[in-house]
């Protein structure tokens, strides 16, 4: 039995990427607008990433990216995945990802910025906020209703990971559309 949008978002979110097409099939569950994947597209100078195979996460894979020393600007380094479904104004919007802090961080606050935004200059944000990290696989969330319309493939996740020297483990991302 697949499990409604009223019902508690980490479910929902689970059970959307182990049954994506059963979930559209029914009728009030989001709508997924990306493929889940930890394939994430890191940028930023002084920083590393690399895919790794981790079975306490969702998915079996995450990406590591390595900050050894915070950059002038936390949005100097950034990692973002593409969202290939069209957004409608007033869609209500769900960004979830798995997330874990693997080792630093004491220099700087205990959370990212995460958006869904354009995917294009001026690369303007969709539905913005923070998520929590811990040492611990997370599975967090930023919600909101889009202002604007934005066609299919113009949009993506961005985060903002250059707060503080730390190695974080980014684990599948969720974009999904309420209906």
């Amino acid at each position: 039995m697949m499990i409604g949008f009223r019902a508690a978002f980490p479910a929902v979110a689970v059970a959307m990427a182990v049954a994506p097409v059963a979930a559209e099939e029914e009728a009030g569950a989001p709508h997924m607008l990306n493929e889940p994947t930890a394939g994430w597209n890191v940028h930023g100078a002084g920083q590393t990433h690399k895919a790794r195979k981790d079975a306490a996460v969702q998915g079996g894979s995450a990406m590591r990216v390595t900050i050894p020393a915070k950059p002038a600007n936390p949005w100097d380094i950034g990692a973002s995945v593409p969202i290939k479904g069209g957004i409608a104004k007033g869609d209500r919007l769900i960004l979830a990802l798995w997330v874990r802090l693997a080792e630093g961080g004491a220099d700087g606050p205990a959370d990212l910025g995460a958006a869904i935004q354009q995917s294009s200059p001026p690369y303007a944000p969709i539905v913005s906020g923070r998520i929590a990290i811990t040492g611990e696989w997370k599975l967090v969330h930023i919600k909101g209703i889009a202002a604007e319309a934005h066609p299919a493939g113009r949009a993506n996740v961005a985060l903002t990971l250059g707060d503080a020297a730390r190695t974080i483990d980014l684990g599948p991302a969720f974009v999904m559309k309420a209906d």
